[in-house]
């Protein structure tokens, strides 16, 4: 059993006998036999060495299973997907707030007169300093709008090669492990999974990820939290839990 709730790609989900090697597969698939089912833009495939002795009971099974994983998983992702916008809205605009009262408070100050030369210094680099911050959360909400943009000819990011070269520009020295010899690829509009990287290798705290293969993609573990990342991944398709569920692509060769 495969299946991914874009349709872009056939992750495995259960079965016993591995007709395919890998964790995913691109499409179309080389099994010797396969059926499909679709729900929606989700998609599910049944593998065999061989057909099975009654292929539409095969096939009514398939569909049903489609249309129940294809429920949770947007039911899922919506359930995380409000909460944590919720959250980041709430944040923006209660920061800004805070800021534009700041800003505000220090243009009447000035108009006023009531600085003296020894208070406008430290009063410029306060000032310097909030609008600065003001930008990065500004920042960081435009790059979550830009994950809610479907993408249009993105390619898939290898997840443990993007990852260690942020880590590197950064200057950190983290661990990246990878369970299994397969590469995983992801695919998040936007910005890309390049930036959740970068927020992850900007996070001293964080000092070793682990990726390994998930039902919806794939896991990626780190020793402290992700909530930053979070509302990129959920806004890709993802989940985030303890950990991130990257949605799952094939290489683009």
């Amino acid at each position: 059993m495969r299946y991914d709730v874009f349709g872009r790609c056939a992750v495995r989900v259960g079965g016993g006998e591995r007709v395919l090697a890998n964790h995913v597969e691109a499409l179309p698939l080389a099994a010797p036999w396969s059926i499909e089912a679709r729900c929606g833009t989700a998609a599910g495939w049944l593998l065999g060495a061989r057909a099975p002795d009654d292929v539409e009971q095969a096939r009514t099974r398939l569909e049903r299973e489609v249309e129940r994983r294809t429920a949770l998983a947007v039911q899922h992702r919506l359930d995380r997907l409000v909460a944590l916008q919720g959250e980041l809205l709430e944040r923006l605009t209660h920061r800004l707030r805070t800021d534009v009262t700041t800003l505000q408070a220090v243009a009447d100050g000035a108009l006023l007169g009531a600085f003296g030369p020894a208070e406008q210094a430290e009063i410029g680099a306060q000032v310097a300093a909030t609008a600065a911050e003001a930008q990065r959360r500004l920042t960081a909400a435009r790059e979550v709008m830009g994950v809610l943009v479907p993408a249009v000819d993105q390619a898939p990011e290898p997840i443990a090669a993007t990852l260690r070269a942020e880590l590197e520009g950064a200057g950190r020295e983290a661990t990246v492990t990878v369970l299994g010899e397969e590469e995983p690829f992801t695919l998040v509009p936007g910005p890309g999974w390049a930036a959740c990287a970068r927020h992850l290798a900007a996070d001293e705290r964080l000092t070793a990820f682990t990726i390994g293969p998930d039902e919806h993609g794939w896991r990626v573990h780190a020793d402290g939290s992700l909530t930053q990342v979070a509302h990129l991944v959920v806004a890709a398709g993802g989940f985030a839990d303890t950990a991130l569920v990257l949605p799952p692509a094939a290489p683009a060769f």
